[in-house]
């Protein structure tokens, strides 16, 4: 044995003895944008609300804590990521598998995906610099990802865990009221909302026909609710285009009728919006959960430049109407909200296929925090996941699970 591994050796002895001793756990969570915190906050504000966790969030860069804290609207405690080398870690928490910063004293580590619009080759990460070997569990939202993975030989079976998208719980389980966020935004409420979200990239269609789209639901009789993602805000230009998206949607911003929303977390939005207009985004499976129409504009580069799965492409875009051309768009959203019902059997293939067990993914995705942490989990946790039916204490296999065929779709 080397000197460097009895020291590791040592302080894994060590950090486990005050782990017994305490009684305390130290979840870090590692946010690289504000989306990541809408992605995770079910987990974490469920962990912060539990007195033997301690946790703390570590930001990318420190120059994005004071975005991350104003878009999500409260404040963290933060830690450095240039400081957690040699602290003390229980459990880390990532909502995205790139870029982790250095930890020699990390107990367990878990990874949750924060889309499935199978974007920068996340459908089939062999040839991507990320290794999944130093994660305990992989969180998964769907089958069809999970066991892609597991095919793949990147992960064994007990490192995947089938959880579903904890922030949809609250859309599916009727937490958000579309009327009250549509008097929030102060839209006018007799004309039908449209709610814009396209995906970050100089190749989105934001990038290159946003106040054209806005414009043209305008002229429609909508309202607009503009929400770009967050790494639009960015101003590195391989998130923006090098463009000041907040100045520049802020001069399009008419009351009563244009909003734009910064909130890193989309989901609230999606029950105040008749249609929803992207071009290929997560948002728009999500959107499908609803049933209620949704429109593609077709961004041509945004695949090569996004690395997209063509298989998620068609997916969408079998759910949607399609058009290439910005001015159209109000027409077309128009005529998809008086034929409702056209891609109802698409929209509900895709919810059902997209995201497991909608509505319980936050209580399985605890349990398995839990077991991690080697804490038993809160009574009332158990008590919901009984409820379910769910098993206590471990993550579903995919031995339970139907073979969905997405291409079929």
């Amino acid at each position: 044995m080397t000197l460097r591994q009895g020291l590791a050796k040592t302080l894994r002895a060590w950090d486990a003895a005050l782990r017994k001793a305490s009684g305390r756990r130290r979840v870090f969570v590692y946010v690289r944008n504000a989306m990541h915190v809408g992605v995770l906050a079910p987990v974490t504000d469920a962990l912060e609300r539990d007195s033997r966790i301690a946790v703390r969030y570590i930001p990318e860069t420190d120059h994005k804590r004071a975005h991350i804290d104003r878009a999500s609207r409260r404040s963290r405690t933060w830690i450095d990521a240039t400081a957690v080398g040699w602290q003390r870690i229980d459990l880390l928490i990532t909502a995205d598998p790139w870029n982790p910063p250095v930890m020699r004293r990390c107990h367990r580590r878990m990874n949750f995906f924060h889309g499935v619009a199978g974007k920068y080759n996340l459908d089939d990460p062999r040839h991507l610099p990320i290794g999944f070997e130093v994660y305990d569990r992989v969180a998964f939202v769907n089958a069809d990802r999970m066991r892609r993975y597991l095919d793949l030989g990147i992960l064994e079976t007990p490192v995947a865990a089938l959880i579903g998208y904890p922030k949809l719980d609250a859309l599916v389980n009727g937490q958000y009221d579309g009327a009250d966020v549509r008097r929030r935004l102060a839209l006018d409420a007799g004309r039908p909302t449209a709610l814009y979200a396209p995906t970050w990239s100089p190749a989105s269609s934001l990038n290159f026909a946003g106040e054209a789209i806005v414009a043209s639901l305008v002229d429609a009789g909508m309202n607009v609710v503009v929400k770009p993602h967050d790494l639009s805000f960015d101003p590195d230009p391989k998130y923006s285009g090098g463009v000041d998206w907040r100045a520049r949607l802020r001069a399009i911003e008419r009351p009563g009728r244009v909003v734009v929303v910064s909130e890193p977390d989309s989901t609230p939005l999606l029950p105040a919006a008749d249609v929803l207009i992207t071009d290929h985004s997560s948002i728009g499976f999500e959107f499908c959960l609803l049933d209620r129409p949704i429109v593609i504009v077709d961004a041509p580069d945004l695949p090569r430049v996004a690395r997209i799965n063509p298989e998620r492409i068609a997916l969408l875009r079998s759910a949607a109407h399609v058009v290439a051309d910005a001015t159209t768009v109000g027409a077309v959203a128009t005529d998809e909200l008086a034929h409702p019902d056209r891609k109802a059997a698409a929209r509900a293939a895709i919810a059902r296929s997209m995201f497991h067990e909608p509505g319980q993914a936050t209580e399985r995705a605890l349990m398995v925090v839990y077991e991690l942490l080697e804490l038993p989990p809160p009574p009332e946790l158990v008590a919901a996941i009984g409820t379910h039916g769910q098993p206590v204490g471990a993550a579903l296999s995919l031995a339970s699970v139907p073979d969905t065929n997405t291409q079929d779709l």
